[in-house]
């Protein structure tokens, strides 16, 4: 249960692209304040994106630290971290430190990440495949960027998941490993892509776009996006964040109500 004295951390690791945190953070924030009735800080756990762009268009941007200062001046009484992060690996675990840290200040608890389980794998593939609606005839590159030295197993699982559901045409790959290129071309080989001269859609696994993901997938000559392309796959990108999309946003209200009503 929460009360009024409850305020919410939107935590992310930050975007300085204004109209990608517009049309992604700002609408999971509206969304949040809608179904709960609560105050909603966004958190940048990026202190340095944090610290460019607060007050930007009158928007407050919050480090952690910032945010709980926040939350102490105007006397709540417990705050709620909802993290955006896909899977509960080295950005959620850093955010967890951070806040632990605060605990004798004020009461905190933190909604599970993005994919957390088999169940939550499930509803992700399933809203992964509202959104892409995928052409038999293409092949779909999903594409993780998050550092998940604790726990990736999300991102496999929801590879798992996609192909049980009979799209096979939907690999998931993560750009924390190594040969992330090799193995999307082992599996656009298997697919045959090349003989079939099908269209190679690149999508992040990304709820903001950001700089840093430009320049990995799409921005230089040795993206991801062009290492495919030199290897004679017809690729395209889609430069879309999925914070901009309905249905994905509504994990958040989800991962919120789940750890209230617990």
């Amino acid at each position: 249960m929460t009360n009024k004295d409850t305020v919410i951390f939107l935590a992310s690791f930050g975007t300085s692209i204004l109209r990608a945190a517009e049309e992604s953070y700002d609408k999971i924030q509206a969304d949040l304040e809608a179904a709960t009735g609560l105050r909603v800080l966004q958190v940048f756990t990026d202190n340095a994106t944090a610290k460019a762009v607060d007050g930007i268009n009158g928007k407050r941007i919050f480090t952690v630290e910032a945010a709980i200062q926040e939350s102490i001046v105007n006397k709540y009484s417990e705050a709620i971290a909802v993290p955006v992060f896909f899977a509960e690996g080295e950005l959620y675990n850093s955010l967890r430190s951070r806040l632990d840290f605060y605990r004798e200040t004020i009461d905190i608890r933190m909604t599970n990440a993005v994919m957390y389980s088999p169940k939550s794998c499930d509803e992700v593939a399933d809203i992964m495949i509202d959104i892409i609606q995928p052409n038999p005839a293409s092949e779909y590159i999903l594409v993780g960027h998050e550092a998940s030295a604790y726990n990736d197993k999300g991102y496999d699982l929801l590879g798992e998941k996609l192909h049980e559901k009979g799209h096979h045409n939907m690999e998931v790959v993560k750009l924390s490993d190594r040969d992330s290129v090799g193995q999307a071309v082992a599996h656009l080989k298997e697919r045959q892509a090349v003989s079939r001269d099908a269209q190679v859609e690149i999508v992040p696994l990304v709820v903001a776009w950001g700089d840093y993901m430009a320049g990995e997938l799409y921005n230089s000559d040795n993206s991801f996006m062009w290492q495919l392309r030199k290897a004679g796959y017809r690729t395209v990108f889609t430069g879309k964040g999925l914070g901009e999309y309905e249905a994905f946003r509504k994990i958040y209200t989800k991962r919120f109500n789940d750890l209230v009503k617990a």
